[in-house]
């Protein structure tokens, strides 16, 4: 009985694995697609760019939030396969899941970067006043909570770890 409970909860995570792997393969193909229609309107209309380079700047920070989403659904999907499936899965040492702690870590990282990113596109679309302060305000108040909870868990985390180890 708790053989089958194990051989079908790796199949549900090897599916969710393969999700967040289509999901990361689907990202990084639209945003391919628009980086190729970014750069055929930008060569086509290259004097109009030159003039005023604010909107091609936007389009391409977006489209970096894009390939950042899709390697983070590529790390996750290979976290989740890591930690279920196989865990002598060849990956670099900053690529390596040890626990759902770390998928966490990484997970909130992404996070991190795209609230970033997408602050950086708020920036750039700014027209004047105060109201970028408190959207700035808040996103520093998140990627805080967010760093503060990262840091909590890995040192309960690390601690574990040393007790499991010493006995």
């Amino acid at each position: 009985m708790f053989r089958k409970v194990i051989v079908s909860s790796r199949y549900i995570v090897s599916a969710a694995s393969l999700g967040a792997f289509v999901a990361s393969a689907l990202l990084l193909i639209v945003a391919l697609g628009q980086l190729i229609i970014t750069v055929v309107s930008t060569l086509a209309n290259f004097t109009s760019v030159l003039a005023d380079p604010k909107e091609l700047t936007q389009v391409l920070v977006t489209n970096i939030d894009l390939f950042l989403l899709s390697a983070g659904f590529y790390i996750i999907g290979l976290g989740f396969y890591e930690l279920f499936v196989d865990a002598a899965v060849p990956v670099p040492a900053w690529l390596e899941i040890t626990d759902f702690e770390d998928l966490k870590a990484s997970l909130v990282g992404i996070v991190v970067v795209v609230i970033a990113v997408a602050f950086l596109g708020q920036v750039l679309d700014w027209k004047g006043g105060v109201d970028i302060f408190y959207f700035g305000a808040a996103v520093g108040l998140v990627i805080a909570a967010l760093t503060y909870f990262v840091s909590v868990k890995a040192v309960k985390a690390k601690d574990r770890r040393e007790q499991d180890a010493a006995g």
